[in-house]
Parts: C-alpha cells; structure tokens; sequence
C-alpha cells in the first residue's frame, strides 16, 4: 500500500507542467498545445475531456507563456516506462489518468489489469507460481469442456434436430405434385383467338408437374420447434456453474502453488552431476 501512495505521487507531482500553458493578464489560464506563434497572437488547442478546441489570443492579453506537453502525450511517455509486470504503477498511472480526466486511457491500462496482475504474480513468485493455470487461479472446465453448459439431447426430435415432414413423408425427393397442373405439367385454357381450349405449359411447376415440399423445402425434414433444429438444450453446468472455469486444485485459486505439482521443477546447477543411488545394505542372509 505504501509503494502504492508514493508511485502515485510521483506520478502526480509532475502533472501541473504536463501541458503549454497561458497564463492571461486577467487572471485566467489555459492549458493545451501551442500550434502556432507570431509577434500579435498565439493559436492553442486546447482540451476539455473529450473534446478538443483550438484558440487564437491576442499577445497583448498574455502575462507568460509556460511551454510542456499535453495530457495525453504525458500519458505516453509514463506508459512507455512501466514495466510490464508492475501492478503498483500500473494502478497509479490510472489515479493519474482520471485526474487529467483521460477517461479513455484509464479504460484501456484498466483493461490490461488482469494481464498485469499475473506477469506481477510470476515475477514476485518465480519458484511457485502454478504451472498448470499459468498463475491464473483457474483452469478450463473439465465436464462443460469450457463451454460453460451440456448439451441435453432434445426429447421430441431425439438429438436429430428434425422431425419427418407431415406434408411429404410418403412423397419420393420430398416432391409434390403441382396443385396448378395437377402433376401433368400442363393445364387446358381457353383461346378467344381460337374459340377453343388449348394446353398450356405450367409456369408454377416450369412444366415438371412436381413442386418441392412448402414446408420443408423439399428436406423431407423439419427443424424440431423444441430445440429449433440444433438437436440438443443447453442446460447451465453444475461443476462451474457456468463460469466455464473452475478453481484450481493445485494453487487454491491463489495463482501461487500449495503442493510439489504445480511447482517450478528443480534443475541441479550446471556441472553439478547428480549423486548416484545408495545400494540397500541388507544385514543377514535373507535365505535363512
């Protein structure tokens, strides 16, 4: 904790020269980035959290001029410096952040505090951090397989994901006679040019006099409306709960181990031969 509070003044102190600075004659200051100067007027960007703005004032208006670095350029010069696995300076760079309201920049080191926090675990623990979860404190689900549910078989379609079709079951190729032509492929109509009747080609079936099945699509298959044709229902998983992960046996969830197997294992120093085995001394004839 203490580290923590002096990393974070450290990274504080420095923060009032982040930035160029106009000091104005009427007891105001503004603080961004000078783009430009000439002998009447100075051109600022300045920035208003997430927004930014650029301004011109009138040389005349201005006391003093302090020259320095925007926030968010300040940000990436401390973020170039940490290291890696430095969880304390890590955490005081985001106190920093939000201080200079870089909301953004907060966000992001934030998100890298998972990753920050294992490399730290390794670092401070390089003989026993746990091998077998990587000093996560959490290995994958064994029984889900991570997925965080078992796929129960569906009861109505029995795992297949579709029922037979109502409609075609009977029906060769899930093929249905065309209800226009009535399965010829033509149908009879009348001619006013002719007076008579004529047959005409079916334009619903294209003259096969065969149509695919309306409700299947011609699949001789539906999907089950139970499990909407992935054949199974997801149930959560009683052994993580559908966490997907579960604690590990070897660390205690503590990312640090607690027994020999999930240690770092032992190798002799180089040069170092090592010490041959013992025979057992047997005292007396073990033949009686």
């Amino acid at each position: 904790m203490q580290r923590f509070l002096i990393l974070l003044l450290l990274l504080l102190v420095p923060a009032i020269a982040c930035a160029d600075i106009l000091y104005l004659k009427d007891g105001r200051k503004l603080e961004g980035k000078i783009l430009s100067q000439t002998a009447t007027e100075v051109k600022i960007k300045v920035q208003f959290g997430r927004s930014r703005a650029e301004m011109t004032i009138a040389r005349k208006d201005i006391e003093k001029i302090e020259l320095g670095a925007l926030p968010d350029e300040e940000f990436r010069k401390r973020l170039d410096t940490l290291d890696p696995a430095d969880l304390a300076a890590h955490q005081a760079l985001i106190e920093w952040c939000k201080q200079k309201k870089l909301l953004d920049q907060a966000k992001l080191i934030q998100s890298r505090l998972p990753v920050i926090e294992i490399a730290a675990r390794k670092k401070l623990n390089p003989e026993t951090w746990c091998r077998p979860c990587e000093a996560l404190g959490k290995t994958s689900c064994s029984a889900c397989e991570g997925k965080g549910a078992l796929e129960k078989p569906c009861q109505r379609c029995g795992g297949g994901g579709g029922l037979s079709c109502r409609t075609c079951v009977l029906k060769e190729d899930g093929l249905l006679d065309c209800r226009r032509c009535g399965g010829a492929g033509t149908y009879e109509r009348f001619d006013p040019n002719k007076g008579r009747k004529v047959k005409t080609r079916c334009g619903d079936c294209s003259g096969k006099g065969k149509i695919k099945c309306p409700t299947c699509n011609g699949k001789r298959k539906a999907p089950c409306k139970d499990c909407k044709g992935k054949g199974g229902v997801p149930i959560p998983c009683e052994e993580c709960l559908g966490k997907k992960n579960v604690t590990c046996k070897h660390c205690e969830g503590s990312g640090i181990s607690t027994d020999a197997e999930g240690k770092k294992p032992k190798v002799p120093p180089e040069g170092e031969k090592p010490k041959p085995r013992k025979k057992p001394v047997i005292e007396g004839d073990p033949f009686g």
